[in-house]
């Protein structure tokens, strides 16, 4: 067979990404992937070429939590892997659907130091839900079409496929390319629960007096919010949600149980129905104090191993969330009880007493700090939830202003609010902004960073410049790498302080980019540069100077989760 019928690795791979709906792929080029690179484009696929390849990994990741669809990136060998990996543990640590195509050096020089000579399988392998080193260019498209399928399979995840320069350039003939893993119809396939068992759990829905719903990622990815509130108004079930799962119930609805007053809510409910949701350490693995020890457990899940994964699950409904929630609908419309006898029962007229003291206790501190010179958070985010569409995205990528965020930004939609994950990193906010924006174009997408975020992701802000992403950046500006020694007695005279150079106009980096700049020494500047900022059309960062002296009372303790530590 001639030479011009044969075809080469990255043309194959191009044309297995694109088969299963790849629209974006983000990257930093490298000679190792030049051939997936010059492919894309052929193929309908538009790359988004970013400045560092841990802003790709979080944009990839920022991207399927806004869109609900794989986030797709391509990195070089070597260091274009290592490069990325915070970014990838992230994704997959948030049960994000995120798959990485990498390149590698070629398979005949195995350590020997190669090039660049890494490997991304054993690298990746402790938090990837798939990796694959491709040895036969026979199944470059199979091993692609493998990484999709397991990245978006409940409990969805990472997945990796490293390419050998050797494997990736051979030409071959068409029909050597192995068939499999093809994916079949709407992915990943659907299924309903057992019926009996969706009685059961309705007979103890009716039974609770206390019952209580948490949605989590799941929620999210099978797109069950509609089911979910349904359920909800129906049987007058307050619910809790959380990352991606967050809004699935708009959090203005009377049955909306937010994250920053929920520990009263989750430690007396005497029903928890979990619904996509994965307990972790910052809530102690569904135990004390943050659970109920003594509640029964319903867990709705697509994924078999997630079910009484942390705590024992009395009933266990293995399936799809949006196709289980309707099950269950259908069983509560057929049913006899009266779920209306709720409405103005003492469980829900609790948690409506919670949520007023919560919301008026709020208030009173943003009136006790609203003139503070530096700007006080409680201040900072008042304005900004003032201004904010109500559909707006916002990325957290500051430890300080995470828990002023949670008291104050309310999620009317899932995957409104997008965060780090359990790994918690810093730096992310920027590239998950570009993903997020690239999802949901027209939309506001506004990420809190802190200054130590901004140092470490900050560069791509050129990356949303050149592709006109008008993302904002709303900087904590505090001259310190989280709060100062006020807050950490455990330092103070032990060790230098943790603080950068004072007074850095980041507004002033920024601008030779093309970012639009504000600067807001205090807060009667604020708001008209919020207003400002996301009107400008371009990306835009608000400088807003801050006093490390100010943490948060909630930030740090759950940061061990159940770990106890000696006195």
């Amino acid at each position: 067979m001639s030479d011009l019928a044969e075809v080469g690795g990255g043309e194959i791979v191009a044309q297995a990404l694109a088969e299963h709906g790849t629209e974006l792929l983000f990257t930093v080029n490298g000679g190792h992937v030049f051939p997936i690179l010059g492919a894309l484009r052929d193929h309908g696929i538009r790359m988004i070429h970013v400045r560092h390849e841990q802003s790709a990994a979080y944009a990839a990741d920022g991207y399927a939590r806004s869109s609900g669809r794989p986030g797709v990136l391509c990195v070089t060998a070597g260091c274009g892997l290592t490069n990325a990996v915070t970014g990838l543990c992230q994704a997959a640590l948030a049960d994000s659907a995120v798959v990485c195509i990498a390149g590698q050096h070629p398979s005949g020089e195995d350590g020997i130091g190669s090039f660049q000579e890494a490997y991304g399988c054993e690298i990746a392998g402790s938090f990837a839900i798939s990796t694959k080193r491709a040895l036969d260019p026979a199944t470059i498209g199979q091993d692609v079409r493998a990484a999709v399928r397991a990245a978006t399979t409940p409990p969805r995840g990472v997945a990796l496929v490293e390419l050998p320069m050797n494997v990736l350039h051979a030409r071959t003939p068409p029909e050597r390319q192995r068939p499999g893993e093809r994916l079949v119809g709407d992915w990943p396939p659907r299924s309903l629960a057992e019926p009996a068992l969706v009685s059961r759990a309705a007979d103890l829905l009716a039974a609770a007096e206390r019952p209580l719903i948490v949605a989590g990622d799941g929620v999210f990815w099978s797109r069950a919010s509609a089911e979910l509130t349904k359920l909800a108004d129906l049987t007058n079930t307050p619910v809790y949600s959380r990352r991606a799962g967050q809004g699935s119930l708009s959090e203005d609805s009377r049955l909306a149980v937010r994250g920053a007053w929920k520990q009263q809510v989750t430690r007396s409910a005497d029903l928890i129905i979990a619904v996509g949701f994965k307990f972790w350490s910052g809530e102690h693995f569904g135990a004390p104090p943050t659970w109920n020890p003594d509640a029964k457990v319903i867990q709705i899940d697509a994924a078999a191993e997630r079910i009484g994964w942390h705590r024992p699950a009395c009933l266990g409904l293995l399936g799809d969330p949006a196709l289980v929630l309707e099950q269950l609908i259908d069983r509560v419309e057929t049913g006899l009880v009266d779920y209306g006898e709720r409405s103005d029962g003492p469980w829900l007229h609790q948690i409506s007493e919670l949520r007023d003291a919560y919301q008026d206790q709020l208030l009173e501190q943003e009136r006790e700090h609203r003139l503070d010179v530096p700007t006080h958070p409680h201040r900072l985010l008042a304005e900004l939830a003032g201004v904010l569409d109500d559909d707006a995205t916002i990325v957290i990528d500051s430890f300080t202003l995470s828990g002023y965020a949670s008291a104050w930004l309310r999620a009317r939609s899932a995957g409104q609010l997008l965060d780090a994950g359990p790994l918690a990193p810093v730096g992310h906010g920027v590239g998950m902004a570009i993903g997020a924006q690239l999802a949901r174009p027209g939309k506001q997408v506004v990420v809190l960073s802190g200054d130590g975020g901004i140092g470490i992701g900050g560069i791509d802000l050129e990356t949303a410049a050149r592709y006109n992403l008008p993302i904002v950046i709303v900087l904590w500006n505090n001259s310190s790498w989280g709060p100062g020694f006020e807050l950490l007695p455990q330092l103070r005279g032990r060790t230098d302080p943790f603080e950068m150079l004072p007074g850095i106009r980041y507004d002033h980096v920024f601008a030779p980019m093309g970012v639009h700049g504000e600067h807001v020494p205090d807060p009667s500047a604020l708001r008209p540069a919020i207003e400002r900022a996301l009107g400008a059309g371009r990306p835009a960062i608000i400088n807003v100077v801050g006093d490390k002296a100010i943490g948060h009372p909630t930030l740090g303790g759950n940061l061990l989760g159940s770990t106890r530590i000696p006195a």
